[in-house]
């Protein structure tokens, strides 16, 4: 009787010890106090036909767990998977920015563009567009002119460089007409210029 006593508890420690090795304690991700969300903030008009940068203002993400990853789609086509994109819009495109955290969870905003047409804008649009300048459009010597109208009291102006992928390049900010010197490898590039309520972009080819 003793010998099976024994026996019995052997057995049932044998297999409390194969059990507990068959534990596993996992490590969970870590969760987001809120949702992910993601809010297209972009409302100004644009020409049609002329290249368009979006991001870093034109739209907000909050919750989910950083760092996010993004996706524009233009009527259905992928054009862009950075946080700034650079596209050229028509009448009646459709718009979509997908983003995505950490834990693969993610939003969509959908939005379209108010369009217009070049010829049709008011002469006050033609004539700003007109006081601000880039120039030369073919680069050789690494100097792009930025030429700003005049005002009384000096407005900040935000001046980027965009490469086809839309990565920028240079940024700065002036308040006067300024030669802007940055060494750019060969390739074509987009220069913006942004105000608080106008928004100029050119392209320019660099070619030493």
């Amino acid at each position: 009787m003793k010998k099976y006593i024994f026996t019995l508890i052997l057995s049932q420690l044998l297999l409390l010890g194969i059990f507990s090795q068959t534990v596993v304690k996992m490590s969970l991700p870590p969760q987001s106090k809120e949702p992910l969300k993601v809010t297209v903030l972009f409302d100004e008009e644009v020409p049609e036909g002329m290249p368009v940068v979006l991001g870093l203002m034109g739209y907000s993400v909050s919750g989910g767990i950083e760092p996010y990853t993004y996706e524009w789609v233009q009527n259905g086509k992928v054009v862009g998977r950075g946080d700034i994109v650079i596209i050229t819009p028509a009448k009646g495109d459709k718009f979509e920015l997908k983003a995505t955290d950490k834990n693969r969870c993610y939003s969509v905003s959908s939005f379209s563009m108010k369009v217009i047409s070049r010829l049709g804008k008011h002469n006050e649009e033609n004539d700003k567009n007109s006081a601000y300048k880039i120039y030369p459009t073919w680069v050789k010597d690494d100097r792009i002119h930025i030429e700003l109208p005049y005002f009384e009291s000096p407005i900040q102006t935000k001046v980027r460089i965009f490469d086809v992928r839309g990565t920028l390049k240079y940024q700065s900010v002036i308040t006067e007409s300024t030669i802007v010197s940055c060494n750019l490898p060969d390739g074509s590039y987009f220069v913006s210029v942004q105000t608080d309520d106008f928004h100029k972009v050119e392209k320019i080819i660099v070619n030493h």
